[in-house]
């Protein structure tokens, strides 16, 4: 399959980041980007007390934006599906096609996010400590089968932030995503001339709150077999070969 003309920007979930050589080296010569979030990574330091989901999405633009290449084809991965939605509502200029991975659309899909933006800083800390004394169960539990890259990458997604980001990020999706204008935006991108293409691990697959005008609007659709919520993970190669066939359509 050939590679994509314009950059590939993956934008990462709640936990993590998808700036991983395994995940990037599966899309062979696709000239791939994974950027960290605001609170993630290098950018852990920053200040998100008063984050909101557009300023995610205006950093996620000034990426893009620094790259030079023009548009690119954004790819966001369930928290950073509803970032990206974001940024091609408000920088269009900037977006060859959107691709959703188990996005979320609606306060459903942010179900553990609704949960974590309303506790106690304390015990969001508590939670994430508890995730971090055995990595494996926490990713194993996700569906991926541990291994010793998969073991490696738990370990590094959760160090990749602290818990003040998780929770700020949590908040800033309920926020988001439970404004009616939010469903109004992925409308106007849908009958824009923007592609929108939707992926989903086929176990996983059943519980993402699609809207069936979302299904039907939607250039395509792939379920990956044999995966989850984090089939990036789960199969690096199958993951990628989803957005490339995904891209390959017009």
């Amino acid at each position: 399959m050939s590679a994509p003309d314009k950059p590939i920007v993956l934008v990462h979930g709640l936990f993590g980041s998808l700036n991983d050589p395994e995940i990037l080296a599966a899309f062979g010569s696709a000239d791939v980007h994974a950027p960290d979030l605001i609170g993630y990574g290098r950018n852990r330091e920053a200040d998100t007390s008063s984050l909101v989901l557009l300023d995610q999405a205006r950093h996620i633009a000034d990426f893009i934006s620094g790259l030079g290449a023009g548009k690119v084809h954004l790819v966001g991965h369930s928290v950073g599906g509803a970032v990206s939605v974001l940024v091609a509502q408000h920088f269009p200029e900037l977006i060859e096609s959107l691709t959703s991975v188990e996005g979320n659309f609606t306060l459903k899909d942010a179900f553990w996010s609704a949960q974590i933006a309303v506790k106690p800083n304390e015990e969001v800390a508590s939670i994430i400590s508890g995730y971090g004394t055995d990595p494996d169960a926490w990713i194993a539990g996700a569906g991926v089968q541990i291994n010793e890259w998969t073991s490696s990458l738990a370990r590094s997604w959760l160090a990749n932030q602290p818990p003040s980001t998780i929770k700020a990020q949590a908040k800033a999706v309920v926020a988001a995503t439970g404004e009616a204008a939010y469903l109004d935006a992925i409308r106007g991108i849908l009958q824009s001339d923007v592609p929108v293409y939707l992926i989903a691990g086929r176990r996983s697959a059943e519980g993402w709150d699609v809207p069936d005008w979302v299904n039907d609007l939607c250039t395509a659709r792939l379920n990956i077999a044999d995966t989850g919520h984090l089939m990036m993970a789960e199969n690096p190669a199958a993951f990628a070969a989803a957005v490339l066939t995904c891209l390959s359509y017009r």
